[in-house]
């Protein structure tokens, strides 16, 4: 019988042990869909957060956070107020900053007060930073824009990232950033099954008015994970079509 208890009690107390939570999970389940902890690559070597943050960087949020309240404990409770009521007296970043990303949502309820002690931990002490790297820093240079990026930031980016995630370890992560498939990758895969740039350009022209599963460039997998993305019918014009078709092709 006493056996029977230790052998009861033995994954009774692992899961316990593995359920506790930490200041990362409760990041990861409450802000970092948010808030980035990452830094995006473009392909030529340069960095870009502008599809990948709906949310103030991290990195920066508790830089400006640190400098703003002076200490652990006014940061604390910063913390403690905010994540429960936002509002814009209370916001770090001024009118242009809410305008971009709005106010975050309130978690009232959504956290227990162990969980926001953890929490404020885990941002107090930068603990998504590896100590033992470099910060990945941002650019300071402003690229020119192609006019026809405009098209694709407007009606594409949100799903088909033109970036991979860089952790700061150098490593890449694009758990949070690809709603959709890669775009380089689709746009590699679409050369190769229509052989011309005349096919390639009606592909996308056919396509983006009336995606459907047998057109498709991917298996039941991908349609599953990803789902089919939405008509753009109406929404641009066929000279619109051509230019983000050209775009996509030049890439």
């Amino acid at each position: 019988m006493k056996l029977k208890k230790i052998l009861f009690f033995i994954p009774l107390a692992t899961t316990v042990l593995f359920s506790q939570p930490t200041g990362e999970k409760v990041f990861n389940t409450n802000c970092a869909a948010c808030h980035a902890t990452i830094l995006g690559v473009t392909n030529d070597g340069g960095y870009d957060n502008s599809y990948i943050t709906p949310a103030p960087y991290i990195s920066d949020l508790v830089a400006k956070l640190k400098q703003e309240t002076g200490s652990k404990e006014k940061f604390a409770e910063f913390i403690k107020e905010y994540i429960e009521n936002p509002n814009k007296r209370k916001s770090l970043y001024g009118k242009r900053a809410i305008k971009k990303f709005g106010l975050m949502p309130s978690l009232e309820g959504a956290i227990n007060d162990e969980e926001k002690s953890l929490l404020i931990n885990y941002l107090y002490n930068e603990e998504y930073i590896k100590k033992d790297v470099k910060k990945v820093e941002k650019p300071k240079e402003v690229k020119k824009v192609d006019p026809r990026e405009k098209l694709f930031t407007k009606n594409c980016a949100v799903c088909h990232a033109t970036i991979l995630g860089v952790t700061n370890d150098g490593g890449y992560d694009n758990s949070y950033i690809t709603p959709a498939p890669y775009v380089t990758k689709l746009v590699k895969k679409l050369k190769s099954e229509t052989k011309s740039k005349e096919e390639f350009t009606q592909f996308i022209r056919e396509y983006i008015q009336n995606p459907n599963k047998r057109k498709s460039l991917y298996g039941k997998r991908a349609i599953k994970k990803f789902g089919l993305m939405p008509s753009l019918e109406g929404a641009l014009t066929p000279d619109e079509i051509t230019q983000l078709a050209n775009y996509l092709y030049e890439k």
